[in-house]
């Protein structure tokens, strides 16, 4: 964007990484007929992994039902985690047009608060599996909470600017140490003989708490401001905080 002038320009990063996906994929060979097993697998007719497969498909609401309790009030908290990391994705880049900041600073400073988000994705693994899952969701949480009440005083400071910086490396810290929490806790919490369907319902709760996120900051930055909105996700982030605290240690006890 800097070289050309143009913001445009930025989108033929993703043209050039969807063709260097797409030739990575035609060339490399297919694992599936690579490995005898899997191979074998696949073409019968009655294989574990097709049995799953069309148990996933068919009973997406009956296990919806059957696990009602827990996605009730477990589910409830991993919503909320989903929806402060999609939130997080909006408002950061909404909140720096908002500031005025230019699309090059934008776009730096979001990578390198990415880069401090990717770094920590081994170290928030590490603590989930020494110290148990409790010990990265709720700090997730905490952080991800503080980060957004924090950044909603911050617009019209003088030096917004700095607090932007300060903010964004701090959420990618919050979010950076429960990476992995979600799929971690649907494994955890789904039947070992049979885990595909409720693996289906537990993803169904989590990316409805995502999708709703951006739509209920477009609601409450029309009726009301941005800011606002991102108090109000910040106040959610904290009442996700309380959920997990109550009912990870019942659902999914680890030492």
């Amino acid at each position: 964007m800097q070289l050309t002038g143009s913001v445009l320009a930025a989108f033929w990063i993703f043209v050039i990484c969807c063709v260097a996906a797409t030739i990575v994929l035609v060339t490399l060979p297919d694992p599936e007929a690579t490995f005898g097993a899997a191979r074998l697998a696949r073409l019968s007719p009655d294989s574990e992994g097709r049995r799953l497969a069309t148990e996933e498909s068919h009973g997406l609401l009956d296990t919806i039902r059957s696990n009602a309790g827990l996605l009730v009030r477990l589910g409830s908290g991993s919503a909320l985690i989903a929806a402060l990391r999609a939130s997080r994705q909006v408002v950061l880049p909404l909140w720096a047009v908002s500031i005025g900041l230019s699309e090059t600073h934008t776009a730096v400073i979001i990578g390198v608060a990415g880069a401090v988000d990717f770094a920590l994705f081994y170290t928030g693994g590490h603590i989930m599996d020494r110290f148990g899952r409790l010990w990265t969701a709720v700090p997730s949480m905490v952080g991800l909470g503080l980060g957004h009440l924090v950044l909603a005083f911050t617009h019209d400071v003088l030096t917004r600017e700095g607090w932007f910086i300060a903010i964004a490396l701090f959420l990618s810290l919050a979010n950076g140490i429960g990476a992995g929490i979600l799929m971690t806790l649907g494994a955890d919490l789904a039947p070992p003989g049979n885990p595909a369907p409720f693996l289906g319902a537990w993803r169904f709760t989590n990316d409805s708490g995502g999708a709703l996120a951006p739509l209920a900051i477009a609601a409450i930055t029309a009726a009301a401001s941005l800011p606002v909105a991102v108090a109000v996700l910040g106040v959610l982030g904290f009442l996700g905080s309380g959920v997990l605290l109550r009912y990870l240690p019942r659902y999914s006890p680890r030492p």
